[in-house]
C-alpha cells in the first residue's frame, strides 16, 4: 500500500512541472483527460470450475505527455473495471447447461510508458503498469491488492480541426496470481481503447 501512495505522490509531482509546448511541438508536454472501454478478461489456469469470457467495462483518467523530439514520457492515473465473467457447467446437465456470472475488479492504476514517433501523429509506447484493486477480497474482488503488468500500445493524434483529440489503442498483460481460489492461477488480460481530450497550454504572446 505504502508502494502506491509513493507512486501516486511521484505522479503528482510529475505533473506539476508541465511545460508551455504542445504534443506537436519537438519539445514540451501538456495534461489531457481520457475516456474509453476495457475488452476485459480472466485468464485463468490450474483447477478451477470457472469459465474465463470477456466482458467490457469502462475506464477514465488522466495522463501527462511530455516530448523530447521522437521520444515521450507518459505517465497516467486511471480508474477502471476490470474482471470479466465466469461461466460454470450445470451439475446434473445432459445438455451442457451453463451459468453465468459477471466479476468486476476496481483498479486504481499508473501506467509509466515511454513512447518513440516513427512519424508524425504516431506514438508506439510501452510500459509498466501499476494498478491496486479497491475491493480485493471482497464477494466478487480479485483475491491480491496488487496487480502489475505490461503494457503496449499506440498514441495516435487527430490532425486539423480535430487536433485536440487523440486516441489510445492498449493492450495490457497481468503478471501478479490475483485468484480468490488456491488451486488456480488468475490473471488480468485489457485491451483497452480510449479518446483523450489533450488540454494544450496557452500559447504566449510575443
Amino acid at each position: 500500500m505504502h508502494t502506491y501512495r509513493l507512486l501516486f505522490f511521484l505522479f503528482s509531482i510529475t505533473l506539476s512541472g508541465v511545460v508551455s509546448a504542445q504534443s506537436n511541438k519537438p519539445v514540451g508536454g501538456h495534461f489531457g483527460v481520457k475516456v474509453g472501454a476495457n475488452f476485459t478478461q480472466i485468464a485463468i489456469s490450474g483447477a478451477s470450475q470457472n469459465i474465463p469470457k470477456r466482458a467490457l467495462e469502462p475506464h477514465l483518467g488522466v495522463m501527462y505527455r511530455y516530448r523530447y523530439n521522437r521520444l515521450v514520457v507518459q505517465p497516467e492515473a486511471l480508474l477502471s473495471v476490470r474482471g470479466g465473467t465466469f461461466q460454470q457447467e450445470v451439475a446434473g446437465s445432459t445438455t451442457g447447461a451453463r451459468t453465468t456470472n459477471g466479476v468486476s475488479y476496481y483498479y486504481a492504476s499508473l501506467p509509466i510508458l515511454l513512447g518513440f514517433i516513427p512519424t508524425e501523429g504516431l506514438t508506439i509506447q510501452a510500459g509498466p503498469e501499476f494498478s491496486y484493486a479497491l475491493n480485493a477480497g471482497q464477494t466478487g474482488g480479485p483475491g491480491a491488492k496488487s496487480d502489475f503488468g505490461i503494457a503496449a500500445g499506440v498514441h495516435y493524434d487527430f490532425l486539423d480541426m480535430l487536433n485536440k483529440f487523440s486516441l489510445h489503442i492498449r493492450y495490457v498483460h497481468g503478471l501478479t496470481n490475483i485468484s480468490p481460489e488456491a488451486t488456480a492461477i488468475y490473471n488480468n488480460r485489457n485491451l483497452q481503447i480510449a479518446l483523450v481530450y489533450n488540454i494544450f497550454p496557452n500559447k504566449k504572446k510575443k
